[in-house]
């Protein structure tokens, strides 16, 4: 998952994307993220798909990532980014002990 988030943050740089947080688990990566105004949801989407699975799939590792057609945006107040961090800092733990909040998931 190291190699999704890494390259996630190459093309942020490029499109003037803030990562606020990111973490992954193997069959899907949430970003907190702050974007222009200008740019839509679905670019953000397209790009960052894109770029990971060209670094992945052109790097000297063995492993194909494909990304699933789809993907989930929600908007998030200021006064929840801290905790909206926080939950994807523990995705593994909110996955393991089947702690998931559907608002944050179900996109």
């Amino acid at each position: 998952m190291e190699h999704k988030t890494q390259r996630a943050a190459y093309q942020s740089v490029e499109l003037k994307l803030q990562i606020l947080e990111c973490y992954g688990i193997e069959d899907h990566v949430h970003l907190l993220l702050s974007s222009p105004a200008s740019l839509a949801p679905s670019d953000i989407a397209r790009h960052l798909k894109g770029a990971s699975s060209h670094f992945v799939n052109h790097s000297a590792h063995s492993s194909v990532l494909y990304w699933q057609d789809g993907y989930g945006v929600i908007s998030v107040s200021p006064n929840d980014i801290s905790f909206v961090r926080t939950y994807i800092r523990n995705q593994e733990q909110h996955h393991r002990a089947g702690s998931l909040r559907g608002d944050l998931e179900a996109c």
